[in-house]
C-alpha cells in the first residue's frame, strides 16, 4: 500500500497555519527535507513519525492515511490487549505503559476510546509506576471530551492524594455545579413542572440507589452482625421503595432483587432454616428465568409511583461477563436508561448467579437434592458462543 504520508503532512502543516520553514525549524530538519517528504520523493524517518505527528496535532495513523476501518480495528486491538493485561494478577507495568502510551497517541478518536475508564482497571492504575501515563491518558481524552464523567470519576479514585485537590480544581467545581443539579434547581425555582419531573426522577432514583448500599458507605466490613443489619435494612428500603409492583414480575430493580434475595437466603441457612432458604433461592431463579424470556426491547415497569415516566428497557445482547477480550461471550439481558443526556445501565449474567450459588456459602446446601435443582435451572440459562471477529 502507497502511504500518502507526504501529501498528509502538507495539507495538516497548511491546516495549522505553518510554513516548511516553520515545521523545518519546530523537527531540527532542513526546509529541504519538508518539502522532499510533500513531494513523495523520500519519506521521514520512522524515529521521526511520531514527532511529526504530534506538532501537527493528529495522530500517527492520521498522519500514515491508514483506512479508518483498519485505524478501528487496531484501536479496539489495543484496547483489548490493555484490558488482558490489565486482568492479570502479575500484570507487566512496563507493558501497559507503553499500551496506555500508543492509545493516547493513536486511538483516542476511536469509537471504543471510553473503554480504559469503563472496563474495571482501577487496581492496576492505582499502581505508582503506571499512573503518570493514566493522567497524561485522562488530561489528553478530557481535552476531546469535556467533563466525561468515567474520567473524572476513574481518576478522583485513583489520584494520589497529594494531587487530587489539584485534579478536582482543574476539573470539577468546588460545589455541586453538574448539569444536572443546576437543572434540577433551574426548575424548581421557576415552577416549570414538564422540565422538573425528569430531574426529580433522576435525583430520586439516584438517592434510592445509594441508599440500598449502606454496608459500603459504612465500610463495615466482614463485621456480621453489621452486615446482616445493612441487608435487612437494603430489603426493608427496596419493599418501601417498590410497594406499587403488582406482583413478581421483573422491573428496574431486577438486579438488586435478585442480589438480596441470595443474601436473604444465606441468612436463613445461618439461623438453620433450609426451608425457607430454599424458598428464595427458588424466587431468584424465578425471577431470572422470567428476565431470560427476554428477546426484543421491552419496556420494563418501575414499580414505584414517585418514578412512573422513567423508561428502563431490556433487551438480550451478547459480552463477555468480565470484559475479557479472549472470553466467550454469554447471553445476557442489558437493562438501561436514558434520560437527559446520562444513560444508566447493567447486565444481568445468569453465569454470576451461578458463580454465587456454587460459592462456599452455599456448601451446606450442595447435598440438597432441591438446591441442586436450582442449580441446574440456573445452568441451562447459560448460552455462550466465540466472540465475533
Amino acid at each position: 500500500m502507497k502511504l500518502a504520508i507526504g501529501e498528509n503532512i502538507r495539507n495538516f502543516r497548511k491546516k495549522n497555519d505553518l510554513t516548511q520553514e516553520a515545521l523545518a525549524d519546530r523537527l531540527g530538519v532542513t526546509y529541504q527535507s519538508i518539502s522532499r517528504w510533500e513531494n513523495g520523493t523520500t519519506y521521514p524517518d520512522l524515529e521521526l513519525i511520531p514527532a511529526i505527528a504530534e506538532v501537527l496535532a493528529v495522530t500517527v495513523d492520521e498522519l500514515l492515511g491508514m483506512p479508518q476501518l483498519e485505524k478501528e480495528k487496531r484501536a479496539v486491538e489495543a484496547f483489548d490487549e490493555l484490558r488482558r493485561e490489565c486482568m492479570k494478577r502479575d500484570y507487566d507495568a512496563d507493558k501497559i505503559v507503553n499500551l496506555l502510551r500508543d492509545i493516547r497517541r493513536n486511538h483516542l478518536n476511536s469509537d471504543h476510546a471510553w473503554r480504559p475508564w469503563s472496563e474495571g482497571n482501577e487496581r492496576v492504575f492505582r499502581d505508582p509506576k503506571i499512573l503518570p501515563e493514566v493522567r497524561l491518558l485522562a488530561e489528553a481524552y478530557l481535552e476531546r471530551h469535556p467533563m466525561h464523567p468515567h474520567t473524572i470519576q476513574t481518576m478522583a479514585e485513583i489520584e494520589e492524594e497529594e494531587n487530587i485537590e489539584s485534579f478536582l480544581k482543574q476539573y470539577t467545581t468546588s460545589f455541586d455545579c453538574s448539569a444536572r443539579a443546576l437543572l434540577f434547581r433551574r426548575y424548581l425555582y421557576r415552577g416549570d413542572a414538564e422540565r422538573f419531573e425528569p430531574e426529580r426522577r433522576y435525583q430520586l432514583y439516584h438517592a434510592f440507589n445509594n441508599l440500598l448500599y449502606p454496608r459500603h458507605l459504612l465500610k463495615w466490613g466482614e463485621d456480621k452482625s453489621n452486615n446482616d443489619y445493612a441487608d435487612d435494612f437494603m430489603e426493608a428500603m427496596l419493599s418501601l421503595i417498590r410497594r406499587d409492583a403488582v406482583d413478581d414480575r421483573p422491573d428496574m430493580w431486577i438486579s438488586d432483587r435478585m442480589e438480596l434475595g441470595l443474601k436473604s437466603a444465606l441468612r436463613l441457612i445461618s439461623l438453620g432454616n433450609q426451608e425457607k432458604a430454599l424458598l428464595q433461592i427458588e424466587k431468584v431463579v424465578k425471577l431470572l428465568e422470567d428476565i431470560m424470556l427476554i428477546t426484543d426491547e421491552v419496556l420494563l415497569p418501575t414499580s414505584c409511583r414517585f418514578l412512573n415516566g422513567m423508561e428502563w428497557r431490556a433487551k438480550e445482547d451478547w459480552q463477555s461477563p468480565y470484559n475479557d477480550p479472549d472470553a466467550l461471550e454469554e447471553r445476557m439481558i442489558f437493562i438501561h436508561t436514558y434520560m437527559n443526556g446520562v444513560t444508566t445501565c447493567y447486565c444481568v449474567y445468569p453465569s454470576n448467579i451461578l458463580r454465587d450459588l456454587q460459592g462456599k456459602d452455599f456448601d451446606t446446601l450442595k447435598v440438597n437434592s432441591e438446591f441442586k435443582q436450582l442449580c441446574e435451572r440456573v445452568k441451562a440459562l447459560i448460552v455462550t458462543k466465540q466472540k465475533e471477529s
